[in-house]
């Protein structure tokens, strides 16, 4: 299987970023066994926007402020926007397909997460 890098750092925003903001604000845990999330692996993630199809449809939504504001920066100050473009397209769909809970990071494919 092909790794799209584009998608691994969409992946790597909506799981690592998201959770350790939520550790940062919450004081949810962060590493360990207790940190670890229930959100899907990278392979499930790239099938999921292969199949481009809606996984949750109360979770489908347009891209959350949080998420947004970490794209605008990524094009603002990174230094290749066509690869920050496609990290926003490919967030952008995530959010799109359900496929991202309310807690801000990437839900388990089977399992609802609101």
């Amino acid at each position: 299987m092909n790794i799209n890098k584009a998608a691994f750092a969409a992946y790597t925003q909506l799981t690592l970023g998201a959770k350790f903001r939520n550790h940062i604000r919450n004081g949810e845990p962060f590493g360990g066994r207790e940190g670890q999330n229930k959100s899907m692996d990278f392979i499930e993630f790239q099938k999921a926007l292969e199949e481009d199809k809606v996984v949750n449809k109360n979770l489908s939504r347009e891209t959350s402020k949080y998420h947004k504001q970490i794209l605008e920066d990524k094009l603002k100050y990174g230094t290749n926007v066509f690869f920050s473009t496609e990290i926003a397209e490919i967030v952008n769909k995530a959010f799109k397909l359900g496929l991202v809970g309310n807690d801000e990071y990437l839900i388990s494919k089977y399992e609802e997460r609101v």
